[in-house]
């Protein structure tokens, strides 16, 4: 997803719907190739959760360790922790993707990304409905603010205050969201408007592009590709 990882280091924790069923034969299983000596102990141990692990099995009870920011360990946990959460009562489930959000722009002010954070997600794909503030030149940063406000509905005063734009190509821009730290993973897709804009210009907004400029789109949109971009 990107140039750049974050790899989430808790897991969800959710009000159980439903009581627990049986839990499957292998109770404790490794996850990480990282497994550390008792004795170090781990950086986060989620106890007496129902963890539903997302692969279509049966939910069971287990405690989670995680260490460097990965799942080292799934059973019963005996080794120490620097944190522990008490689950009982609640599900543990890997985090939640969505693939359709909007946070281009939030990402410059909000590097928790909410509300997505706050609900599960870990990962957001960005740059749907082909809009977006990524290819962008000076010249049409206010074209490209104007597209958010009148697909997403986006105020301009919070646009024309948030957006750092300390980037002009794709690339850039993938590079200044990763250097921010978000707290989730960010996957981008690269969306045709910008792209049109930073070749067009304002004419994009009145007609078709040219076969030349259409060429210059593509290798615009190819260098994303090349950087990391989804589609």
């Amino acid at each position: 997803m990107g140039r750049r990882r974050h790899d989430p280091a808790t897991q969800l924790c959710q009000p159980s719907p439903s009581p627990t069923s049986a839990r499957p034969g292998r109770r404790d299983r490794v996850a990480s190739e990282h497994s550390r000596e008792a004795c170090m102990g781990y950086d986060l141990l989620i106890k007496n959760g129902t963890v539903i692990d997302g692969t279509g099995a049966a939910r069971y009870q287990a405690d989670v360790a995680v260490a460097d920011g990965k799942v080292a360990e799934i059973g019963k946990v005996s080794d120490s922790a620097k944190r522990t959460i008490d689950a009982d009562g609640l599900v543990v489930a890997p985090g939640f993707v969505d693939p359709h959000t909007h946070y281009d722009a939030q990402i410059c002010w909000d590097g928790a990304v909410t509300p997505s954070s706050w609900h599960g997600v870990t990962s957001v794909v960005m740059g749907n409905c082909g809009v977006g503030i990524a290819p962008c030149k000076p010249a049409t940063r206010e074209i490209a603010m104007r597209d958010l406000v009148n697909v997403e509905g986006i105020p301009f005063d919070v646009l024309q205050k948030g957006i750092t734009w300390d980037w002009e190509t794709f690339p850039q821009f993938m590079d200044a969201a990763a250097a921010r730290q978000p707290s989730l993973n960010l996957a981008f897709i690269a969306p045709l408007t910008p792209f049109r804009h930073y070749v067009m210009g304002e004419a994009s907004i009145e007609r078709s592009a040219t076969p030349e400029e259409t060429a210059k789109i593509a290798k615009l949109i190819g260098e994303a590709m090349d950087a990391g971009a989804l589609g």
